[in-house]
């Protein structure tokens, strides 16, 4: 038998105690815990920057940069990206997953191209004793934010088709562009609706992939003579899973999609309606055990906040109100 027949032969051995705690054959890669699995592999990056995003060979390689971004005064708010990168060429590229939609989310990822076409001002340097500005002359470099959600972006019957939507700086009713520097892409999965026979590319792939795979009992077979898909399958086999990853998986995103931590609804219609669910408005009663039970097993704030798409405010008022 063939490496890669007992690669997908071992796949499809999933235990049936698995299967009763809510854990499929694959990891669902729009969970945080499936996403940095996933993205925080160059190969897997690369594959998918080429072939969702640019739709070219544009990235040779990339290298990993801190997901946490600080500001220059101790008073300015700490971003806490899924995962950032930056081409061979100096690119910078973030990459974000959302299944909620949060208050604000436009304006946020807008906030996120801000600081990444800011920290490219090079650092003041000293030579004895003084204080000397390296030459720069804002030569910056193109900065790309890719949103992926899950939720339906905007009601708009221009975009109702559009998967993968492109914002750029260009001239009012025009398609000149102003500046090619900054890029927002937001992937709207809830717009994918391809079947297993329609898929054809490898963008095809990847939006399958990403949309369906915790669903699926097997790799689907028009992607098993593709190399990066049988390495992205791999990746995502719960049987890859140790002990500890897989309790982490169990507790963490099961919960969360069994629970319903996500709101019904956007949180500021909650709110308007004065809806009160314990200690927080417009927050579900589950939501707030959620965040009890994270605390409780070591996870800072901001983790939790990034996870539940509640604001770091939000969680720190529920734990308080935990402590009264």
């Amino acid at each position: 038998m063939a490496k890669e027949d007992k690669q997908r032969s071992k796949r499809k051995s999933i235990t049936v105690s698995k299967v009763d705690k809510g854990l499929g054959v694959f990891i669902n890669p729009r969970s945080d815990f499936g996403f940095k699995r996933l993205f925080n592999n160059a190969n897997m990056m690369i594959s998918f920057l080429n072939n969702v995003v640019f739709n070219k060979s544009f990235v040779k390689s990339v290298t990993f940069l801190s997901v946490e971004h600080f500001g220059e005064t101790d008073v300015e708010r700490v971003i806490i990206s899924d995962t950032d990168c930056k081409t061979q060429s100096g690119e910078n590229i973030l990459v974000e997953m959302q299944n909620a939609k949060p208050k604000n989310f436009i304006e946020r990822l807008l906030y996120y191209l801000a600081h990444l076409i800011r920290f490219q001002s090079p650092p003041k340097s000293k030579t004895k004793g003084k204080t000397k500005k390296t030459p720069w002359n804002y030569d910056l470099k193109a900065v790309y934010i890719v949103a992926i959600v899950n939720f339906p972006m905007m009601k708009d019957k221009k975009l109702k088709d559009i998967i993968i939507g492109r914002a750029k700086l260009i001239y009012e009713n025009t398609d000149v562009a102003l500046s090619d520097k900054l890029n927002l892409i937001i992937i709207d999965l809830t717009k994918f609706n391809k079947k297993e026979d329609e898929l054809k590319t490898e963008k095809d792939f990847w939006l399958y992939t990403l949309k369906y795979a915790e669903k699926l009992s097997e790799q689907p077979e028009i992607m098993n003579k593709n190399k990066t898909f049988n390495a992205l399958y791999d990746i995502l086999s719960t049987n890859k899973l140790n002990p500890d990853e897989m309790k982490a998986y169990n507790d963490i995103v099961i919960n969360m999609e069994t629970m319903s931590l996500f709101m019904d609804e956007p949180m500021q219609k909650a709110e308007k309606r004065g809806e009160r669910r314990g200690v927080e408005k417009g927050v579900k009663a589950t939501t707030v055990k959620f965040v009890f039970k994270t605390i409780d097993k070591g996870f800072s704030v901001e983790e939790i906040a990034d996870i539940t798409d509640l604001t770091v405010e939000q969680v720190r008022n529920i734990l308080k109100n935990r402590k009264q």
